[in-house]
Order: C-alpha cells, then sequence, then structure tokens
C-alpha cells in the first residue's frame, strides 16, 4: 500500500492512498476530488513534488493518510493547507452490481426530471434573460481561447476520436423512427431552436462574424478542396 503527499513549493495540498503506485502520480490523477483537481490544473501536474510513504496493509495506510490530514489540516475546515474534503481512511468504494442496480432503478423511477412540473420549472429557469445572459455572448465559456484550445487538443487525440466514433457505430440513428422523433422535436412549440434561426439569419454581427470567416484563407482552401473532391467523384475520377 501506498500513502502518498503532493506537494508545491514544499507546501502539501493533498494526501491520498493507494494499491497502484501509478495512482501516487499526478500526471495520472483521476477523481481526487473537484478541489485537489482544480488545484492540480491550476499549479500543473509536472510542477508537483510526491512525497511516498510504504506500508504493509490496508489497516496501515488508512491510518497514516488520517494522521497526515489531521496533521497539515484542510483548507476547507481552516485548519490547513489541504485540499482533502474528508479526513481520510475511507479509500476508494466501488459499487457492487447488486449496488449498481438498486441505483440505477431508484434513479430511473424517481429521477425528478421525470416530473413534468420540476421539467417546467427547469425551462423556465433557463429560459430566464439572467441565466441566458451568462451564456451568451463573450460569457460563453466555449469562446474562451483557453477553452478552445483544450477542446481542440482533445479531438487532435486518437484515440478519444476513435471512441467517440465507436459510441456512434451501429446506432439506429437514421431509422425511420428516429428520423420522425427528430422531426417531432423541432416541431414542438417550446423547442427554442424555433426561434433561434432568425436570430442567427438577422443579427448583423452574426452575419459579420459569419462572413469574415468564410473569407479567411484556410476556409476558403477548405471549400475549394471540398468542391474539388465533389466534383471529381461526379466525374468518375476516383
Amino acid at each position: 500500500m501506498f500513502v502518498y503527499i503532493w506537494k508545491h513549493n514544499e507546501i502539501p495540498f493533498y494526501v491520498g492512498m493507494s494499491k497502484s503506485q501509478g495512482r501516487t502520480n499526478p500526471l495520472n490523477a483521476r477523481n481526487h476530488g473537484w478541489f485537489c483537481e482544480q488545484t492540480l490544473d491550476k499549479i500543473g501536474p509536472k510542477n508537483v513534488v510526491v512525497e511516498l510513504h510504504i506500508v504493509d496493509t490496508v489497516e496501515e495506510a488508512q491510518l497514516l493518510e488520517k494522521e497526515f490530514i489531521l496533521k497539515y489540516g484542510r483548507i476547507q475546515l481552516n485548519t490547513g493547507t489541504l485540499t482533502n474534503l474528508r479526513v481520510g481512511g475511507e479509500g476508494r468504494k466501488f459499487l457492487s452490481e447488486k449496488e449498481k442496480v438498486n441505483l440505477r432503478k431508484r434513479m430511473t423511477e424517481n429521477n425528478p426530471m421525470k416530473n413534468p412540473e420540476t421539467r417546467a420549472k427547469v425551462r423556465e429557469r433557463l429560459n430566464s434573460p439572467e441565466v441566458i445572459a451568462l451564456f451568451s455572448g463573450d460569457n460563453n465559456p466555449a469562446k474562451k481561447p483557453e477553452v478552445r484550445a483544450k477542446l481542440l487538443a482533445k479531438w487532435q487525440e486518437p484515440e478519444y476520436r476513435e471512441t467517440h466514433r465507436l459510441n456512434k457505430l451501429g446506432k439506429p440513428i437514421h431509422s425511420e423512427e428516429e428520423k420522425e422523433k427528430r422531426r417531432q422535436k423541432l416541431l414542438d412549440p417550446n423547442n427554442p431552436m424555433r426561434e433561434y434561426h432568425k436570430t442567427l439569419n438577422t443579427d448583423p454581427d452574426i452575419k459579420a462574424k459569419r462572413v469574415a470567416t468564410l473569407r479567411t484563407p484556410e476556409v476558403q482552401a477548405k471549400i475549394s478542396a471540398g468542391l474539388k473532391a465533389a466534383w471529381a467523384k461526379r466525374k468518375g475520377l476516383v
């Protein structure tokens, strides 16, 4: 068993325990709690120093983890520098198959989003001007350069793209039943996209951005390549 302390500038910010040494590496960090992962993103995994302690049993690891967390204190309680959200010693608990089935059943039968009243309240809230303003224009997270860079880098990973391709493979998205579902969804009077296209086609700022994008050399080159490929296919050249 491994008990590890992550430090930055000699200041500990997380204490954990694991059966695998690989999990002690901040470059492999997953499921360490939102506070820890937020801190890790801020300082960078490569800037973390790992202090490693090896013990023989799970009980020893649990006890040592609790001792370290108590020693260094938690930010959450204003007692220290650790981002840990718990007192330690619990370890990771994986659900059994029976627990998974019960949880799935509970969430399916008691899902509040299946209640028409709840859905109406959520829809009303999401369509309120103050909420729309939080995610419109420059407030849209997807417009931030750092977010766009992360998304672009993620889609460049072959494994990530292959995973998404396999997830869509074999799904009957073009069956008549699915087409009718999508058609009815678009015809729903409450569908915001029924009105949003009017904004897209009349807003001068959106039009100016669209025209400017279409005139960039990169986009022009893509359009040209696409037209040439289509023409070659039509002529039977490919």
